[in-house]
């Protein structure tokens, strides 16, 4: 594993978040790359906070993915339509799985990554926790979106790449005093 991998992951991310670079590349270099046989490798636990009045954004680097591999590890068919029905918004609740599972069977995705001109692709979740209202009545809304890192991509498949984020999107929201959260979102309409 070099660190050119590391730094090209490092620097990709930077189009969505500001990371932590000395804590990334020791992820990064911990975790290792993914092996020519394998489709991905998952990352140890890491989070990025940063605060500010009325909103916290957390940045986790979930996942390095090996681009090699896509075409092989693209759902089709009935695997497909049995992974969406699985892995449905209504059912999974680990929005790494859900926004895993929708990068498999989004073909356009899957070969933006097969095409990619480096071997690795990091994936991450954006977490967005956000206030707003008065004292008396105080809504808590909370974004969660996938973030794809390709190193050296080409300005019309990034377009595609900052599509996919926006349709994955997952919206919560809740007034204060209630215990749960209500779904709203693309991720929420059957597809």
């Amino acid at each position: 594993m070099g660190r050119d991998h590391i730094d090209e992951l490092v620097h990709a991310i930077e189009r969505v978040v500001t990371p932590d670079t000395a804590s990334l590349r020791e992820i990064l270099f911990v975790s290792g790359m993914p092996e020519r046989t394998q489709n991905l490798r998952y990352l140890g636990y890491n989070r990025q906070i940063i605060t500010e009045e009325f909103r916290t954004l957390e940045f986790s680097a979930v996942a390095v993915i090996n681009n090699r591999r896509a075409g092989k590890w693209r759902l089709t068919g009935r695997k497909k339509k049995l992974s969406q029905i699985i892995f449905s918004a209504r059912w999974t609740r680990n929005p790494l799985d859900l926004f895993m599972n929708n990068l498999r069977c989004h073909s356009e995705m899957m070969d933006i990554l097969a095409s990619a001109n480096t071997d690795y692709t990091l994936l991450g979740i954006i977490q967005l926790d956000q206030l707003q209202g008065t004292d008396v009545l105080t809504h808590n809304y909370r974004y969660i979106r996938p973030v794809l890192a390709i190193p050296d991509i080409e300005d019309h498949a990034l377009k595609t790449v900052k599509a996919f984020e926006a349709a994955n999107e997952m919206r919560e929201s809740r007034i204060t005093g209630m215990l749960l959260y209500r779904k709203s979102g693309l991720q929420m309409r059957s597809q």
